[in-house]
């Protein structure tokens, strides 16, 4: 299940995403190691409201899809949330459209659903985001399609 948040904070979710981040760092969440096979953490907090699950946020850089160059299928353990915060990245799950995202536009996916496409959609340049998720303590981050 997919669809844009963007449209329901408008001009304030930069500012929500802003504060989420400062808030964190300020109560105290530890900036984490970046885990292997994985994309660069930014930083990771256990959630007390939820046991044995961890808010970790990571940085994404989308490159150009290469010609010829195969799809990187992979599924998560847990939601994500993408926020893209520069360029226009084409994101997509097994059995939903494919959605271009602008800068200041967000993208949801579901736990264990096999992401498909996760490219710019520029064909020269990369496009920039962070993923919010919320996965069971110590797992990895990425995990094969299968």
């Amino acid at each position: 299940m997919m669809r844009n948040l963007g449209s329901r904070f408008g001009f304030f979710r930069p500012l929500l995403v802003g504060a989420a981040l400062c808030g964190a760092f300020a109560a105290g969440f530890v900036v984490a190691q970046d885990r292997p096979n994985g994309p660069p953490v930014l930083f990771s907090a256990p959630l007390a409201d939820m046991p044995g699950k961890q808010l970790v946020v990571v940085q994404l850089t989308l490159q150009p899809k290469q010609p010829g160059q195969p799809a990187t299928a992979h599924r998560h353990p847990g939601s994500v949330y993408v926020y893209v915060t520069e360029g226009k990245a084409r994101l997509g799950v097994e059995g939903q459209p494919v959605q271009e995202v602008a800068a200041g536009g967000s993208f949801f996916e579901p736990p264990g659903a096999l992401h498909t496409v996760a490219e710019s959609a520029s064909a020269t340049e990369a496009a920039s985001a962070i993923a919010v998720m919320i996965v069971p303590e110590g797992s990895p981050l990425v995990l094969p399609p299968q």
